[in-house]
């Protein structure tokens, strides 16, 4: 008995040792042509969402878990003074366009009746003048009577009486004549008030810049006004998942408070920890296979995304020289970006993983 247990000693120590150089040949060609990481995390892109005003929260529409649409209202905020804000500028703005129609009105009714009196005067000076030629050559002849009525007085033809009737007609035309040329000269200077009276419109387009400017005014307030508005709400701006709610119906909260905080569950990826021992391996492109520990012995593929230039210990001191400790561990380990692929199972971020990194 005793000389077969030697007989298979040897045999078996040979085994062992075949099978211990072949594990260690495999698990030295598995290291040399891969890089493992038991502790790699799942990332998302967080979202905080803050109040962009000061106001009452009227009602929260979302719970934490819920799945939200971009663009989806997830609290509405108490907006009756916005709201009075706004209406009180729509009446200013009304109102300022009401007086620029009643200058424009009166503008229109200013020259309408200063032309009305600038064709009146050009009337009668046309009459006038046609009145003054009528008259001119009535003082033709009535100064050719005259003439004619001293030369037969000379020769003691006429009487005279008969002369100084002719001159005293003569006399009337050109009284006449004269008051008309007077009338005429009256006209034309009310003429020229009129013109300048119809240049005096200025004042009234002075009037009205000055209240289209208000109105300018106001229109940028209103829309101030309206975007403070619209903006009063809290809105998702990506589609996500709502991971907390910091504001209730009924609380006051001011400009830059927390409100929600949300991810894009589509848009996660897993952050391994390499050593820098290992990091000169490691090249975007490169492909992953994760095992999550939600679900053991099941296995993904993974694409190296990028590669962090600096290490987890010193982004955690902010590069400054921070004297606080850091855990040395960091200070040695380099952020490498793993794409995750489309999976059939639920993640969340912060869910462990390990990855085997193919680096040869």
């Amino acid at each position: 008995m005793a000389s077969a247990r030697r007989k298979w000693i040897k045999p078996a120590v040979y085994l062992i040792v075949a099978v211990l150089i072949a594990v260690t040949g495999v698990e030295t060609l598995h290291w040399w042509r891969h890089v493992d990481e038991p502790n790699a995390r799942v990332e998302a892109d967080f979202t905080l969402l803050s109040s962009s005003v000061n106001a009452t929260v009227a009602e929260v529409h979302v719970r934490r878990g819920d799945r939200v649409e971009a663009g989806a209202m997830l609290a509405s905020m108490d907006t009756a003074v916005a709201a009075l804000d706004v209406a009180t500028l729509e009446a200013e703005a009304a109102k300022e366009d009401a007086a620029r129609d009643q200058v424009n009105a009166e503008l229109a009714e200013y020259k309408r009746e200063i032309n009305d009196k600038i064709a009146t005067a050009k009337g009668a000076v046309s009459l006038q003048r046609r009145e003054h030629m009528a008259w001119e050559r009535r003082y033709t002849i009535a100064q050719g009577n005259v003439e004619r009525h001293k030369q037969l007085a000379s020769r003691r033809t006429i009487s005279k009486r008969q002369l100084d009737d002719a001159t005293d007609r003569l006399l009337d035309v050109t009284s006449k004549l004269r008051s008309i040329e007077t009338a005429i000269q009256t006209k034309l200077n009310q003429l020229l008030e009129l013109d300048s009276a119809l240049q005096k419109e200025t004042v009234f387009r002075t009037r009205i810049e000055a209240i289209e400017r208000a109105i300018d005014i106001i229109k940028v307030q209103l829309r101030q006004s309206r975007r403070r508005l619209r903006d009063m709400h809290i809105r998702a701006p990506i589609a996500g998942i709502i991971d907390e709610v910091y504001v209730s119906a009924g609380v006051y909260i001011e400009d830059g408070d927390r409100a929600f905080l949300l991810h894009d569950p589509d848009g996660l990826w897993l952050e391994a920890q390499v050593d820098e021992t290992d990091i000169g391996q490691v090249a975007a492109g490169q492909a992953v296979t994760i095992e999550f520990d939600a679900y053991p012995f099941e296995y993904y593929d993974g694409v190296v995304r990028s590669i962090g230039h600096a290490t987890l210990g010193s982004m955690k001191t902010g590069g400054n020289g921070d004297s606080g400790k850091v855990d040395p561990r960091l200070a040695q380990r380099i952020p490498v970006l793993i794409d995750l692929p489309k999976m059939d199972k639920a993640t969340w971020p912060g869910m462990r993983a390990s990855v085997n990194i193919t680096v040869r």
